[in-house]
């Protein structure tokens, strides 16, 4: 194994391990505090400056468009989808894509997002790069993550990053060709494989540093 290479099974249990903050609470008051579960009751409200609709090629296209179900929503220049019923449907969002939570907001270049019965399952999204930032439980500053590619699974509350992936807890770094990151226990998990290395920055607390 060559310097500074990680097994990849190792590189998942050290990643883990360094930034696991997981609260010692029941996982529905954890929901509860992040506003991970909205209301899927709640009607979708859907805002544009234009749209138009295609009858040959049967697709509505927006700009300017706002969509916002409770505390979920979304923005971007630009949309097109092939249907407007969002009982199963797929969008595509251009330009300054931002998907906002309680917690957690997304930022990307383009999305492509998938709603299911009626709420957001789940989005791809890819930027130079796209990122992500989560409010911590108990004002405990943000986490952040960068890739080129972030696929956003809302349903299970995990965000992976694929290609250059970098996630920061506000004290300690990790990095690596794929990143996943449990929203709901603030959790990570790096995967080093043959083609790339998993890398850590972990800075001294103040203590250790006195």
């Amino acid at each position: 194994m060559s310097p500074g290479r990680l097994h990849p099974s190792y590189g998942l249990l050290l990643a883990g391990a360094l930034i696991a903050t997981a609260p010692s609470i029941a996982e529905e008051e954890i929901e509860a505090e992040l506003g991970l579960e909205f209301d899927r009751a709640a009607p979708i409200d859907l805002d544009a400056d234009s749209s138009e609709f295609d009858r040959r090629n049967d697709r509505l296209s927006f700009t300017g468009l706002s969509i916002r179900q409770g505390d979920l929503g979304i923005t971007a220049d630009s949309a097109e989808a092939t249907r407007l019923d969002f009982e199963d449907s797929t969008w595509t969002f251009k330009g300054n894509v931002v998907i906002q939570s309680a917690t957690t907001r997304t930022w990307s270049d383009t999305a492509e997002v998938h709603f299911v019965a009626h709420r957001l399952d789940s989005a791809k999204l890819s930027g130079r790069p796209a990122r992500f930032e989560q409010q911590k439980t108990g004002d405990r500053g943000m986490t952040k993550g960068r890739a080129a590619i972030m696929e956003y699974e809302l349903a299970s509350n995990l965000i992976r990053l694929v290609d250059d992936a970098w996630v920061s807890d506000g004290t300690n770094e990790v990095s690596g060709p794929r990143i996943a990151y449990d929203l709901r226990r603030e959790f990570i998990i790096a995967d080093g494989d043959d083609s790339g290395q998993v890398r850590m920055k972990i800075k001294p607390s103040e203590r250790d540093g006195s």
